[in-house]
């Protein structure tokens, strides 16, 4: 069954940088353990992403592609502590 999302950010018009700041504004406002719906145009973009998720502590859930749209999952995670990915289910075909 998939996670049920708290929050989605469309970062389809943003700047990578963008993207990240609107994440970490959302999330500031949830408890560990809610999911973000994060939608991306590029692959730079994406792997800042998952760059990001990983500094902060948080899991990369669901990472796949619907045509021209990256849909990622992040799971915000406690606070302070970076967590691998092994889990993650990743399709980027």
């Amino acid at each position: 069954m998939p996670p049920t999302v708290a929050f989605t950010v469309d970062g389809t018009a943003l700047s990578c940088k963008g993207a990240i700041a609107k994440l970490e504004t959302e999330f500031v406002a949830y408890p560990p353990g809610s999911v973000a719906r994060v939608l991306l145009v590029d692959v730079p973009t994406r792997i800042d992403v998952h760059a990001w998720a990983h500094r902060k502590g948080h899991r990369v859930v669901e990472d796949h592609r619907r045509d021209e749209v990256f849909e990622l999952l992040i799971e915000k995670g406690s606070c302070g502590t970076a967590t691998d990915v092994p889990g993650a289910k990743i399709n980027a075909s």
